[in-house]
């Protein structure tokens, strides 16, 4: 009996053991998983990742040259006379072409560059140094045929029309640049000018501290709809906004009041169209709800 509990025993213990092993083997399994292949890491179309672009040439058949760069005061800016801020959201759109993934890849050499509308190309975008051409479209995917030196590539549609985009779309929609802090609004009928003790209105109007802070807060966020350019010998009433940390004057003419507020930047040639509800940078009243809308 002694010599058959031990037998039990024992293997219950080989059992165990071979248990234990049969795991091990399905964790490594797991783990490893044996047969599968690792997924291939897709290649961009250029080496070039956005944080090294602080040169964007964008050279198209329907409208003129546009240059992007990059500056150490401003952050991004048009080139142009007088030069522009641009729209942090567009010149993003514009860097991930740098990092685009490729979906197929071929050599030039092996392709009618004339029949793709590769030579001469369509368009030019210029990221730095690195030239990028774009022709025609794939009529199965829809995806673009763009060449980088002696490759060219599949790409999906998503840059093209940017790349055509009027220059006015590339401006920063923003009045004032990211943290802008204003002293001093001078509007048709009441000016506001930052004391010591705060905000003050001349001529002195019914308002409260809180209502005051927020009229400042409207037109430091502000942010036009929509950009166009704009007569620089326009006239009109005037609206001056100083900021606080440089001191610096920054002048609108009112476009327009109806439909919808126009406000035009004559020393830039661009206007700013701001909805329905711009109104309320021309009011001390709190606006109501439908007219935020």
């Amino acid at each position: 009996m002694y010599q058959s509990g031990q037998t039990v025993m024992k293997s219950r213990w080989i059992i165990n053991l071979l248990l234990i092993v049969a795991i091990g083997i399905l964790i490594l399994v797991a783990y490893f998983e044996p047969g599968i292949d690792e997924q291939a890491e897709v290649p961009a179309i250029t080496k070039l990742k956005k944080y090294q672009l602080h040169r964007i040439h964008l050279n198209r058949p329907v409208r003129d040259d546009l240059v992007l760069v990059k500056t150490t005061t401003q952050g991004w800016v048009i080139e142009h006379t007088p030069e522009l801020p641009a729209d942090d959201y567009q010149v993003n759109a514009l860097q991930r072409l740098a990092e685009q993934e490729t979906v197929r890849s071929y050599s030039a050499a092996e392709l009618d560059l004339g029949q793709l509308q590769l030579d001469p190309p369509y368009a030019t975008a210029i990221l730095n140094d690195t030239a990028i051409e774009f022709g025609n479209l794939d009529p199965l995917q829809g995806l673009r045929y763009v060449r980088i030196a002696d490759q060219v590539h599949l790409i999906p549609d998503l840059y093209l029309q940017l790349i055509e985009a009027s220059y006015t779309q590339f401006v920063r929609r923003r009045l004032f640049a990211d943290n802008t802090r204003l002293a001093r609004i001078a509007l048709p009928g009441f000016t506001i000018a930052k004391t010591d003790q705060g905000w003050t209105v001349d001529p002195q109007q019914e308002v409260s501290a809180d209502h005051l802070q927020q009229f400042v807060d409207r037109w430091q966020l502000a942010v036009g709809l929509n950009i166009q350019a704009a007569d620089s010998t326009m006239e009109g009433e005037s609206v001056e906004l100083v900021e606080a940390d440089t001191g610096h004057s920054v002048n609108f003419v009112i476009g327009a009041r109806e439909p919808e507020l126009v406000l035009v930047r004559r020393d830039l040639g661009i206007q700013y169209r701001m909805g329905g509800s711009g109104g309320s940078l021309l009011s001390l009243t709190a606006p109501e709800p439908n007219d935020q809308e």
